[in-house]
């Protein structure tokens, strides 16, 4: 991807994607559209620190991801951390890309849940220095009356949004698949069919 010379609004939205489903590509092209960000990077983790490691591999993720921004003008896979290697930080993440395309105005886009333990993070001063944050509402995990955003860690210009965010995780699918062998609804197509072919989470 090649970002021009103009001072554009860059979306990050980055996840283990163990699989991308349609709450992800939703969710990401509301905050497209209500923050006029474009593009949106959609950024498989290779390896995240805070969990345990993906059922899918690196490059299925990434493969998936692909499948599912095609069609969605604003949302671009991109493959920097399975590229980078190793754990994947965020913080390497947004240092790379504004080192990469200083005339970038980033902007990490983060589920309410992880917003909550932004405060730990790696890095998270130069993350604060670097990009703008918005913090967005997830059906599994609503928005939290009274909480200012400071209070978590995050920058005091910290953007809040609210979004349609469908009632499907990537826990949920997986376990769908591995009950079922099938595809399910809450899948791009595209995505559910490159389940099937390479038969992945059926344990």
């Amino acid at each position: 991807m090649t970002l021009t010379s103009e001072r554009r609004r860059v979306g990050v939205f980055g996840g283990t994607f163990d699989p991308i489903h349609r709450g992800h590509v939703d969710v990401a092209e509301e905050c497209a559209v209500a923050l006029d960000l474009d593009p949106v990077l959609m950024i498989p983790s290779n390896l995240p620190p805070h969990r345990d490691p993906p059922q899918a591999s690196a490059e299925d993720r990434l493969a998936m991801v692909r499948l599912a921004v095609e069609g969605h003008d604003r949302l671009v896979a991109s493959d920097i951390e399975v590229r980078r290697g190793g754990v994947s930080y965020s913080v390497d993440t947004i240092r790379a890309l504004a080192a990469e395309h200083p005339d970038a105005a980033l902007t990490l886009l983060l589920g309410w849940d992880a917003a909550a333990e932004f405060k730990d993070w790696h890095g998270a001063d130069e993350i604060r220095r670097l990009a703008r944050v918005a913090v967005f509402n997830r059906a599994a995990t609503p928005s939290p009356p009274g909480i200012a955003l400071e209070s978590l860690g995050l920058p005091a210009d910290a953007i809040r949004l609210e979004v349609d965010s469908p009632p499907v995780s990537s826990t949920s699918v997986r376990q769908m698949l591995a009950d079922q062998g099938a595809g399910t609804g809450d899948l791009p197509p595209a995505v559910a069919a490159y389940i099937n072919m390479h038969n992945l989470y059926r344990e």
